[in-house]
Parts: structure tokens; C-alpha cells; sequence
């Protein structure tokens, strides 16, 4: 293990540069910060770089960690205070990794039955943490997110997808024509949700094939998705209230699906 104590340091450096999308998508990394997550990196088999302990990481929770790492992986301890200015999270647990950011492509992830979801300028990174965590949840094939959404390898959406992020294909920065695209190629359905002239879920066929599409949290699904999209689906809502929350919603079509899927195969 590597000791590393000045902030100048270049290792350290490019560490905080990941905080910065900009970064993250030039070096194609990405941080993770606490014991759960890394572990979940670690049994998914992702392809971890660097591992920096606090100086006064419990030495027990340090050797189990350690344990686990392949022989690749370079292990550093900095101090406290260091520590503190390369983490994300107010009180952090005293260990932090950096991880290669996947090369996923649209020609590896379809199969036949295949279920995807499509995030459309999602914002809000809690809404898009939410969806990968239930997409990988509900045994979905990939989730792709468009130009306009939020960066799904930020700190606050990898927290949120508990770890999901590993498990399942995840493609992002993607032109909503490159997905019509590719369902051409697949014979692929295009099923956007959206309130006004849509079908309830459990009207639309949604066992296999498809790109579940969620919009916007405040705009909806963007024009290009409203003007070519197969079909149109909504989820009734007998309590009156204006619309689901965005999360929710992708987890509820994506559950319909699994209930019809698990129907057909009775």
C-alpha cells in the first residue's frame, strides 16, 4: 500500500478531476465512495483502478476490503484531512475507488424478449439512481439515457442506484435518433409514457421488446420520442393526483411488465 500525503500529488489530482463530468467522460472513470458500493463493484466483476483508505480506517474493514481486490488494483492511504477533500459525501466511510467507466454498445445488449428502459432529459439524479436500481431489480436487459439527463456517473445517482449501476448495461449521452435506429435495425417498439392520448399499462403489451420510455420531470418526453414513438402508455391514477414522481413511475411500468411477462409464461 501506498502512502500519498500532498494534495499535489498527480494521483490525487486526477481523483478530484473525476468530481467534474467533464472529466469523468474524457477519462472514461468514475469515483465510489463507501464499503457497500465497492463491495457490489468488486462481485460485479468491474474493472476497479485505485483504492484510497482514510488514515484511520478501521484496520479490520481495511484488510476485508483489501482482501477481495485483485492483484491489479492499486491501493494508497492519505490522511484524514486528505481524504476529506478527495471524497463526495459530507461523512464519508474512509474508503474511495476509482473505477473504469464500461464501454457498453447498442449491438451487445439486444436478445430477443429484450426490455429496456429510456431516460428522456431526466434530471433529477435521484429520479435516474432510482431507475437503474429498479431496472436491474426487475431483470431488465439495459438502460439508456439521452443527451439531455443527467450524468448517470455522478455521486448522488450511483448512491442512489445502490450499487445497480454494476449489474446492468447502462448507456449514456445517446441521440434519440440512434435509439429509433437501433429498434429499426431490432424491430424494437418505442413505448413512451406520457398522460394525454395513452393507453393504460395494462392495456399495452409490455412482455418483451420495447424501450420504456420516461420523460423530463417537469416537460415530459421530448417532441422527437412524441412524433415517432410506437405507442403511448400512461398509468392510471384513481386517487386524482396530478402524476407520479419520475422514479416511481419507471418502476411501476417496468413491474407491470414483469407481471405480464410472468402471466404468458404460466
Amino acid at each position: 500500500m501506498q502512502l500519498i500525503t500532498s494534495r499535489q500529488n498527480k494521483t490525487i489530482k486526477e481523483v478530484i478531476s473525476l468530481k467534474d463530468k467533464k472529466y469523468r467522460r474524457k477519462l472514461r472513470k468514475f469515483i465510489i465512495e463507501g464499503y457497500r458500493i465497492i463491495h457490489e463493484a468488486v462481485n460485479s466483476g468491474s474493472s476497479l483502478e485505485k483504492v484510497f483508505f482514510s488514515a484511520d480506517t478501521e484496520q479490520k474493514y481495511r484488510n476485508e476490503l483489501a482482501g477481495r481486490l485483485s492483484p491489479e488494483v492499486q491501493l494508497f492511504e492519505i490522511p484524514h484531512d486528505l481524504f476529506m477533500q478527495i471524497a463526495e459525501t459530507d461523512s464519508p466511510q474512509g474508503v474511495l475507488a476509482v473505477v473504469k467507466i464500461p464501454e457498453v454498445e447498442f449491438n451487445t445488449i439486444y436478445k430477443k424478449g429484450f426490455r429496456g428502459l429510456v431516460l428522456d432529459s431526466v434530471q433529477d439524479p435521484g429520479n435516474a439512481g432510482t431507475m437503474i436500481r429498479s431496472a436491474h431489480a426487475l431483470g431488465f436487459d439495459a438502460v439508456v439515457a439521452t443527451e439531455g439527463t443527467v450524468d448517470l456517473f455522478n455521486g448522488k445517482v450511483l448512491r442512489s442506484t445502490m450499487g445497480s449501476i454494476f449489474y446492468i448495461p447502462v448507456l449514456e449521452n445517446i441521440k434519440s435518433e440512434d435509439i429509433f435506429a437501433f429498434c429499426g435495425e431490432n424491430s424494437i417498439r418505442v413505448i413512451s409514457s406520457r398522460l394525454e392520448d395513452a393507453r393504460p399499462c395494462y392495456d399495452v403489451d409490455l412482455s418483451g421488446d420495447f424501450f420504456i420510455v420516461i420523460g423530463n420531470e417537469g416537460n415530459g418526453i421530448s417532441e422527437c420520442f412524441h412524433k415517432k414513438s410506437s405507442e403511448f402508455v400512461k398509468i392510471p391514477m384513481p386517487g386524482g393526483a396530478e402524476s407520479f414522481n419520475a422514479g416511481v413511475a419507471a418502476s411501476i411500468l417496468m413491474y407491470e411488465s414483469n407481471r405480464q411477462k410472468s402471466c404468458k409464461n404460466c
